[in-house]
């Protein structure tokens, strides 16, 4: 688990408490356990969040959460963008990490994050509206597109930092599943997104990947943007008081 003892301490004023950051993580069973940790925008509920859907979007239904929306009309995507540029939006994403140290020093997270992403913030908002309106245009020449919202830049960023290597690492990041897709055609094959040792070592992924990908671009746009705004996560002490931990390892005190 991510280690809060290495970590120095900074307490916060009151009047910062509300201030959404661009991009906050916390593990999701934290969140389950204690929702006021996401900025006091949910509340417990048996099994389940609960929250104002006018001052957060949750991507997700009943039957848990989602990471595609599908779109078929100009109408659909304004629809969309009013609701992901008007408020907070909370995905469930998946994150991996491994890495074996020389000396040893080995370190391993592997499980599901709460990412909560405001959407309104100047460091995304900009590259977000200029690819709806990029996805619009081809949504009226009666084309096909695809919006990808990969975060798994970010939580790479976020591992490294929290995870220093040693002197010589054998372990390495592996691929998260953190990316919201919103189409009127399809989501990519994830297999295909791989690194180049892994070609290296497979060899018909070689072959068939560059088929894929040139098969795909003739059929789809993908509109890919990757925010890379730091990283704060937040978690609950044993106090019970809401901490901020950034990426310089800096703890806030919030609540």
């Amino acid at each position: 688990m991510l280690s809060l003892a290495r970590d120095l301490v900074k307490v916060r004023s009151k009047g910062d408490d509300s201030e959404i950051k661009p991009l906050t993580v916390c593990f999701w069973s934290d969140l389950m356990s204690n929702p006021a940790v996401m900025y006091g925008l949910f509340s417990p509920k048996p099994r389940r969040l609960d929250y104002d859907p006018n001052k957060v979007k949750v991507m997700g239904t009943k039957n848990g959460m989602i990471n595609q929306i599908n779109i078929r009309t100009v109408e659909d995507l304004d629809s969309i963008q009013e609701e992901l540029l008007g408020m907070p939006l909370l995905l469930r994403v998946h994150a991996q990490f491994e890495q074996q140290n020389v000396p040893a020093n080995d370190q391993k997270f592997e499980g599901d994050l709460a990412l909560l992403v405001d959407t309104s913030h100047p460091m995304i908002r900009p590259e977000l509206e200029e690819a709806l309106e990029r996805a619009r245009r081809i949504l009226q020449a009666r084309g096909k597109v695809c919006i990808q919202l990969d975060f798994g830049p970010a939580i790479d960023q976020w591992l490294r930092t929290t995870y220093p290597k040693g002197c010589c690492t054998l372990g390495n990041l592996k691929p998260h599943k953190a990316r919201l897709f919103i189409t009127n055609y399809s989501k990519p094959t994830a297999c295909f997104d791989c690194t180049t040792l892994w070609h290296i070592f497979f060899l018909c992924w070689t072959f068939s990947a560059p088929c894929y990908k040139a098969y795909r671009t003739c059929k789809c746009t993908d509109i890919i943007i990757r925010p890379t705004t730091p990283i704060v996560r937040r978690t609950t002490l044993p106090s019970g008081k809401v901490v901020e931990i950034t990426r310089y390892g800096l703890h806030n005190e919030v609540s």
